[in-house]
Parts: structure tokens; C-alpha cells; sequence
């Protein structure tokens, strides 16, 4: 299964300029999967991404993510990540549209060898930065958690280890991550909008 197409068959009508940039990741970053995710967009929207990948604005684009990112090669990944390699494809965790655009070339075993990686640095940041606390902002931070841990309010953080959408999470499961309840992709799309910039989902207002 190819999670990235799920991120453009929502969509019946233009692209969102979210979607326009994945794609265009999904063909210079992991371009094994770029025919399969072209194909399910309709013919308006491969014109439109045809127009976008010959733009000013994705020469730009390219030229800023080039720039930023260390090399990986995507379709020729090791079983098995050294600290450098670790440290080079976290870099492509930063950024929604790259992230998505290279998740399916990643094995589960990659993603949780990243994620005990991200663990391990997470924990060292933490504990550097711990030393360096006075008693009163240690006394803030776990007030802090405390009332973060009381708080009722569901939320969704999509891992290394796990689909990166919500959508992708319900094909997987077949629950909402954000309720934990049972769902499916026709019954969330009633309930939910997706940010065209972020691609996050949004609560649709209730117009009853």
C-alpha cells in the first residue's frame, strides 16, 4: 500500500499548494512511487502539477529544499541506519511536504530505528537542558505536565512508527486517532476538513 496516494484522492477538484510541493518531493525524493500517485490525480490536476513543476515558484522551491537537505538516496536505503545516515534522513522529518513525500520508502524497521533514534536525542537535549534548570522553572515545567497529563482533550501525534495522516491511521486501524473510536475514511471526511496548507484535519462546523 502506497499511504502518499491518500493524501491526493480527497481532493475532486485544483491541488492545494501543499500537495503540488508533495508531489513534486514524491518525484525528485522517491520517484518509485511518483507514477502510481500521478496516476490516481485527475486529468485537471496533472495539468495543474504539469504547470507548477515548470514554474518560477517550484524552481525556487527546489533550489531552497536542495540547499537545506543532506543527501539521501531514497530508493537505495540499508536495512540497518548508522548515526550518520539516522541524522541526515531526520532532517527530512522537519518539513510536512518532504516527510510525506519519502514515508514509503522507509520499512517499518526504519521508522523505528528513527524513532529510538529521535528518543535518544530528545533525551539527551532534555537532560542537558534539565542540568541547567533552577529549582522554580523545574517546579514550572512539571506543573506544566501535570495540568498538559489532566487535560481531557484528545489529540493525534503521527509518529515515525505509525501511517503519517489521520486518514492513513483509520486504513490502517480502522479507528480515529484523535477520539480513538471506530471510524472509516467516508464517515471521517463528514466530520472533518483538511488545512490546505498544512494538510492537519479541521472539525467542519455543525450546521444543524
Amino acid at each position: 500500500m502506497i499511504f502518499a496516494i491518500y493524501d491526493f484522492t480527497r481532493f475532486k477538484n485544483e491541488l492545494p499548494d501543499f500537495n503540488l510541493r508533495l508531489l513534486l518531493n514524491i518525484e525528485d525524493l522517491n520517484n518509485t512511487i511518483f507514477d502510481e500517485v500521478f496516476a490516481v490525480l485527475t486529468p485537471p490536476q496533472q495539468e495543474q502539477y504539469i504547470l507548477f513543476k515548470a514554474s518560477e515558484e517550484a524552481k525556487e522551491y527546489r533550489e531552497k529544499r536542495n540547499a537545506e537537505l543532506p543527501y539521501v538516496d531514497f530508493s537505495s536505503l540499508p536495512e540497518t541506519f548508522d548515526d550518520d545516515l539516522l541524522q541526515k534522513i531526520m532532517v527530512y522529518q522537519k518539513d510536512g511536504a518532504v516527510r510525506r513525500a519519502v514515508y514509503d520508502a522507509l520499512s517499518e524497521d526504519h521508522k523505528g530505528q528513527m524513532a529510538r533514534f529521535d528518543s535518544k536525542i530528545r533525551e539527551e537535549e532534555k537532560d542537558r537542558s534539565r542540568a541547567l534548570m533552577t529549582d522554580e522553572e523545574k517546579r514550572k515545567e512539571q506543573e506544566w505536565w501535570d495540568n498538559y497529563n489532566a487535560d481531557p482533550t484528545p489529540r493525534f501525534f503521527g509518529n515515525m512508527g505509525e501511517p503519517d495522516t489521520v486518514t492513513g491511521y483509520i486504513l490502517k486501524y480502522g479507528f480515529n486517532p484523535i477520539t480513538r473510536e471506530p471510524e472509516t475514511i467516508e464517515s471521517f471526511e463528514k466530520k472533518y476538513t483538511i488545512d490546505p496548507k498544512t494538510g492537519d484535519p479541521i472539525l467542519r462546523e455543525n450546521k444543524e
